[in-house]
């Protein structure tokens, strides 16, 4: 019997960007005291400073990754943090995408002229760094052979997109704000890796956004599909 392989290719015809789940899906996963960290005594939300964050689809053995990185201590908010690979706009940027892209081969290694752009996600506010980020999706159209920047990126995770959107690893997190606790919601990975904050609400988007554009149970049955 011919096996019903979900390819790169197939994944990314299916994603129509005109059905993208916004603001709704990211809430889910945001930490409690979000909404008391936005005023005008913390950040300057008029303002923000624009970024850009990838998603960056590829194949391995018939199964599409993405990868997540940990970024090294740094005097600065996001230090020690895992996140997508990304940064802000530079003025040499032409547009988001670029910035994403320059930021992939930058950070882990990517070559530019095998990624292409796809579509993007909800724009984000991340109030600690007053920054306005877009998640964009991109597709890695070359054998992936990523390697950590050294000065940036202590280590690269790699999620398997289907394993993640059938069965999300939804957990807590104890964190700290404003001299109180919080278990703010996070996703766990098997190697005890926990993702929170902004990563995590726009991860959640992006599996609520696949839910709806990919027929998953066309390929893997209707268990855990969500």
């Amino acid at each position: 019997m011919h096996k019903n392989i979900l390819t790169l290719e197939k994944f990314s015809d299916f994603l129509d960007f005109t059905r993208v789940p916004g603001w709704l899906a990211q809430a889910q996963m945001s930490p409690q005291y979000r909404d008391a960290y936005i005023d005008d005594s913390r950040v300057n939300i008029k303002n923000p400073r624009i970024a850009a964050v990838m998603i960056l689809l590829f194949e391995r053995e018939d199964k599409i990754y993405f990868p997540l990185i940990h970024r090294n201590t740094y005097p600065g908010i996001h230090s020690n943090e895992i996140g997508f690979p990304g940064g802000k706009f530079e003025k040499t940027d032409t547009d988001l995408f670029h910035t994403a892209k320059r930021e992939c081969a930058e950070e882990i290694n990517a070559q530019i002229e095998h990624i292409q752009s796809l579509g993007a996600l909800t724009n984000l506010f991340i109030p600690p760094s007053n920054f306005l980020v877009t998640p964009v999706i991109g597709k890695y159209t070359a054998p992936e052979n990523f390697l950590p920047c050294d000065k940036e990126v202590q280590e690269i995770f790699y999620i398997d997109v289907v394993d993640f959107v059938r069965n999300p690893p939804i957990s807590t997190k104890p964190v700290a704000f404003d001299g109180k606790e919080y278990q703010v919601p996070a996703y766990q990975l098997s190697n005890g890796v926990e993702i929170w904050g902004a990563t995590a609400m726009m991860l959640n988007e992006f599996i609520h956004f696949v839910r709806k554009c990919v027929p998953l149970p066309a390929y893997f049955g209707k268990e855990n599909s969500g």
